[in-house]
C-alpha cells in the first residue's frame, strides 16, 4: 500500500511502443517502471532547462498519442522537485499538458540511449548541464525582468496583456 504523505502518484497514458521501450530500459537497470522513470527525470536536467528557457509557446499543440496503456509514476516526496519542475514548465511556457512533457523526455531519453548508449549517453548529459548552469547563471536576472509569476487573485492592481499574451501593463488600484 502506498503512503500518501510520502508519496505522490503521478498517472498518464502512452502507448504501446514507447512502454515496451521503456520496459526493456528497466530490465536493463534492474528497476521498476516507475523509478526508471524517475531515473530518467534526474538525468535529463539539461532537457528540463531547455524546454524552460528556450521552448516558450512552442509546445502548446495538441499531442495525438494513440494511447493504449496506463502508466503510474510513485515519486517519494524527498524528490517532489522533479514534478514540481515539470509543473513549472507547464505552467510558465503554457503547454498542452504536463503528460505531453513528461512523455516528450522519456522518448528524447531513450532516443538518446539508443544513439549512443547509456554510459555515453550520460557523460553527454553530464557535460550539457555544466553548459545550462553557466547559461542559467548569466541569464537568471534578465529572465526575472521579463517574466511576471503567477498575481494575486486580489483587485489590487489590474494587468494588461498584448495578443501573445504578454504583459504589458501593470497598473496598481489604490
Amino acid at each position: 500500500m502506498i503512503n500518501r504523505l510520502k508519496t505522490i502518484e503521478y498517472h498518464f497514458v502512452l502507448n504501446d511502443s514507447l512502454k515496451n521501450k521503456l520496459m526493456t530500459i528497466s530490465e536493463n537497470f534492474k528497476l521498476k517502471l516507475s523509478k526508471t522513470v524517475i531515473f530518467i527525470l534526474e538525468n535529463m536536467t539539461p532537457l528540463f532547462n531547455k524546454m524552460h528557457l528556450l521552448y516558450k509557446e512552442e509546445n502548446n499543440a495538441v499531442e495525438i498519442v494513440n494511447w493504449n496503456c496506463h502508466l503510474h509514476v510513485y515519486i517519494n516526496r524527498s524528490k517532489e522537485e522533479l514534478y514540481n519542475k515539470l509543473k513549472t514548465i507547464h505552467k510558465d511556457n503554457n503547454t498542452y499538458s504536463i503528460a505531453s512533457q513528461l512523455r516528450y523526455i522519456i522518448k528524447v531519453f531513450i532516443r538518446g540511449v539508443e544513439r549512443y548508449g547509456l554510459s555515453r549517453f550520460l557523460k553527454i548529459l553530464k557535460k550539457a548541464e555544466e553548459k545550462w548552469k553557466n547559461i542559467k547563471r548569466n541569464e537568471k536576472i534578465w529572465h526575472k525582468k521579463v517574466m511576471v509569476r503567477q498575481l494575486s487573485l486580489k483587485k489590487h492592481f489590474a494587468v494588461q496583456y498584448d495578443r501573445k499574451y504578454s504583459v504589458i501593463l501593470i497598473k496598481l488600484l489604490n
